[in-house]
């Protein structure tokens, strides 16, 4: 029989289960438009993938971050994403933008959307560049 690899320690309080957004604390960003509920947390769930829920209502800074892929799932509205030196594109409801570590980007609109990142979240792992 094949060796099975031990599983990785979960943090204190991982365990499966629902999580319901609206029960978690809604917090807001001083240099963005934004508010968000950090609903899968490194803290929390792991190092492996992080989520959380956000509303954007206006213009994002440009920036980078070298630690982690993201996945940009936009729910409701619509937002501009300029991707690294590309001419910037439209991403509507419905619609994924990926978003490989080491890219520069900015974003404008409004819209609600889930950000993935994978591995998780790291706090102060943007770096802004305006």
């Amino acid at each position: 029989m094949p060796s099975v690899p031990p599983a990785a320690k979960e943090p204190a309080g991982a365990a499966p289960g629902v999580i319901r957004p609206g029960e978690l604390a809604l917090e807001r960003e001083a240099d963005n438009p934004i508010s968000f509920r950090r609903i899968i947390r490194r803290d929390r769930h792991g190092a492996a993938i992080s989520m959380t829920w956000i509303r954007l209502k206006g213009r994002h800074r440009r920036l980078v971050c070298h630690e982690t892929d993201r996945v940009y799932y936009i729910l409701t509205g619509s937002a501009e994403f300029r991707l690294g030196d590309a001419a910037a594109e439209k991403a509507v409801a419905g619609d994924s933008v990926f978003i490989p570590r080491g890219t520069p980007y900015d974003f404008a609109g409004e819209m609600d959307y889930l950000v993935m990142n994978g591995p998780a979240f790291l706090p102060d792992s943007d770096v802004y560049l305006d």
